[in-house]
């Protein structure tokens, strides 16, 4: 039996990202616990409850960042408390994935930026998802490079169900077999670029054209913005809701291609999760997405607005079945098995 890990802290049902991570390693014989993050010693409470062999941070803004910057200073505190009480005390390894350089609100970035290279610097092993990523995080936080690992995901078809046709996608959400559909899936948050994306498409033209924006809003003013955006547009629509693990596929399925026009991005679960689809991907130009979407150059833009619109013109110009299939075939391909060898640390 493998060393028990401890995961912090548990994304909920929101993130099957870390879900299907648990199951993989499950499935491998490791045994593995969750814990939330809480607001003051999450990890100590934690540590005391599951008494792990390793501990596992999928990432820490969470236990370190407040809505005050009284409130980030004392978990900041804490935070720093808890690391040397694993380290020096329980002598328990640390692990953690760096899926971003800063957290995406901007919040307290200087304060971020101090306790976060000191948290890196004292991990065992760290992941990130691409080699410019480990250059940069190496020199960003000087961090030795022969700690920093780059694995990829889990692909997501290990996951999610995949059975319907897209003439079963598109009958269950009501659209016809000739209309081009361009899909959104994921929490609507303001770093992902929606308010570009809404901007966009209704330049574009063609009536059987429609967006469908899917996903639960990180508030209710943030949803009532995008509603207010979209202003009653006819061919976009609005699922403002989670969408369930076996509804997934009925949405993917339906579309021609999945948007992401993220301000900002390092590595997103939402690419992933459109590659295990077999889906083109539109989405901001990145060293690393060049690296492994080398082969669908026409959907990446550089910036929002006529750079977005003209991508969004393109994708009705390609053959994206067979951009699709290139894309499952990254997914499936990566090195995701070396996960296996990062956990028996």
């Amino acid at each position: 039996m493998n060393k028990k890990i401890l995961f912090l802290p548990d994304a909920g049902p929101n993130n099957p990202f870390q879900y299907q991570l648990i199951d993989f390693l499950k499935k491998h014989d490791f045994q593995v616990a969750k814990a939330p993050s809480g607001r003051f010693l999450a990890t100590w409470k934690a540590i005391r409850t599951h008494k792990p062999d390793v501990v596992y941070y999928d990432w820490i803004q969470s236990f370190i960042l407040g809505k005050t910057l009284l409130i980030t200073l004392l978990k900041c505190f804490l935070f720093w408390f808890e690391i040397q009480y694993l380290i020096h005390i329980r002598k328990t390894p640390i692990l953690h994935t760096l899926h971003n350089m800063r957290n995406h609100a901007g919040r307290w970035t200087k304060i971020e930026h101090v306790i976060y290279r000191y948290f890196l610097r004292r991990c065992s092993r760290i992941r990130v998802y691409s080699d410019s990523t480990r250059l940069k995080a190496s020199r960003f936080f000087k961090i030795p490079l022969d700690k920093i690992y780059v694995i990829q995901d889990v692909p997501y078809h290990h996951y999610y169900p995949n059975t319907v046709t897209q003439k079963e996608g598109r009958t269950n959400l009501n659209f016809s077999d000739t209309a081009f559909i361009y899909l959104f899936l994921g929490m609507v948050k303001p770093y992902k670029g929606l308010e570009e994306l809404i901007k966009a498409f209704k330049e574009l033209e063609g009536d059987d054209n429609y967006l469908v924006i899917a996903g639960k809003g990180d508030s209710a003013l943030y949803e009532k913005s995008i509603e207010q955006q979209i202003d009653n547009h006819p061919r976009i629509v609005f699922h403002n809701a989670f969408i369930a693990i076996d509804q997934v596929q009925y949405y993917m399925n339906a579309a021609n291609v999945v948007v992401l026009p993220f301000k900002n991005i390092e590595h997103s679960g939402s690419v992933d999760l459109a590659l295990s689809f077999g889906k083109p991907v539109i989405t901001k130009e990145t060293i690393f997405l060049q690296k492994i979407l080398h082969h669908q150059q026409e959907l990446f833009f550089r910036k929002g607005g006529k750079s977005l619109l003209k991508t969004l013109q393109k994708a009705q110009k390609i053959d994206v079945m067979a951009v699709g299939e290139k894309n499952y075939q990254v997914a499936e391909q990566s090195n995701y098995k070396d996960l296996l060898k990062f956990f028996r640390v």
